[in-house]
């Protein structure tokens, strides 16, 4: 399975794609940028055109990067924070969808490497569930996938590896259960 970017601001990025270079070439034939009728020149304008231009450049490599995680029944192949390689199941020690955090935000993938394990990058986050050290690999809303589906995927290929921390049942303490 893979996990697949949400597209939500191909639209800004189009907008800044076509009035980036409308402001350049403005400025070339003559057009002025003013602020409160005060004219800063045609090289304000420019250079606001060239923010918006390099901006939605920007946008776009953003917007059409791979997908971020590729799931099958070998491991997973995570292309996000500084992870970009393939993971066997053997690497991973857990993969805990995390709740999101009090008041704000969407649920959080957290990857826990097995011991030994060099990712490229420090496991240095704490996840809530269960303390141990992790990366945070995405958010939920990051992706177009919803959280059923990912928990779904992910039960099915990681197994028992999986944690879904998000779940109210996961969530109770030991020992919280009829004595």
């Amino acid at each position: 399975m893979t996990l697949h970017r949400r597209w939500s601001q191909l639209f800004t990025v189009a907008l800044f794609l076509v009035g980036g270079p409308v402001m350049i070439w403005s400025a070339q034939h003559g057009s002025q940028l003013r602020i409160l009728f005060i004219p800063l020149g045609s090289g304000a304008l420019f250079a606001v055109g060239a923010i918006a231009t390099v901006g939605a450049l920007w946008g776009l490599y953003v917007v059409s990067r791979g997908a971020p995680i590729t799931l099958d029944e070998m491991g997973m192949f995570p292309r996000v924070s500084g992870i970009n390689r393939f993971l066997p199941w053997a690497a991973v020690a857990a993969v805990i969808l995390e709740p999101a955090a009090e008041g704000a935000g969407a649920p959080r993938l957290v990857l826990v490497p097995a011991p030994g394990v060099d990712l490229g990058v420090k496991a240095e986050y704490r996840n809530q569930v269960d303390g141990r050290p992790g990366v945070v690999l995405l958010t939920v809303d990051a992706v177009r996938e919803s959280p059923e589906q990912i928990v779904e995927a992910f039960t099915r290929y990681a197994g028992s590896r999986f944690v879904n921390g998000a779940a109210p049942s996961t969530m109770e303490q030991p020992g919280d259960g009829p004595a």
